[in-house]
């Protein structure tokens, strides 16, 4: 976290965390793990809700960097916009446990997608399906169940602007990756 509070979104940044620390903005449960990540979605995408003031919104995993200029050019190129946008690198999955659900829906890479006001208060932060899922298509049945799939701006991201992982751009080359130990 401290490695995110020291770029320049630092200031911009409200930490979606497991338990109660410093600098969390919104807790979501003291259990996450991996097979309960869409848990950790739906806390994230109900609190977002309040915060009435914020026209775009970002989901970026902890091990991702984005360049600002790209954020800025995102921002410029669809501030103001009547209908939701979705900002990711969108794929389909297919789930025939929830055929009418979850099932060839729309939804962005979790490294990183943005999205704005319009899009979160259409979000249905209620959705039901069977047994635990990616969170990120979870978010995806979000988008499709409340706002509609017809009725959404899709916007493919760049990824020569956002790393994962590792982060190389001229003479840098850092490792985002998890320390196992720390």
């Amino acid at each position: 976290m401290q490695f995110y509070r020291n770029t320049w979104f630092g200031e911009y940044l409200y930490p979606v965390c497991d338990w109660e620390e410093p600098g969390c903005e919104i807790v979501c449960n003291m259990t996450s793990t991996y097979d309960t990540l869409d848990e950790k979605t739906f806390c994230f995408s109900r609190a977002i809700k309040s915060y009435d003031d914020i026209e775009f919104f970002i989901k970026l995993d902890d091990d991702s960097f984005v360049d600002m200029g790209y954020i800025l050019k995102l921002l410029r190129n669809n501030t103001g916009s009547g209908r939701p946008v979705y900002i990711s690198d969108h794929t389909r999955l297919e789930d025939e446990e929830n055929p009418d659900v979850l099932d060839n829906v729309l939804y962005g890479n979790g490294k990183f997608y943005m999205f704005n006001r319009n899009l979160v208060n259409c979000l249905d932060t209620e959705l039901k399906y069977h047994g635990p899922r990616n969170e990120d298509l979870v978010f995806g049945g979000m988008v499709n169940s409340g706002c509609g799939e017809q009725n959404v701006d899709y916007i493919q991201e760049d990824d020569n602007f956002i790393w994962h992982k590792q982060y190389t751009n001229k003479n840098k080359d850092i490792n985002l990756g998890y320390i196992a130990n720390h």
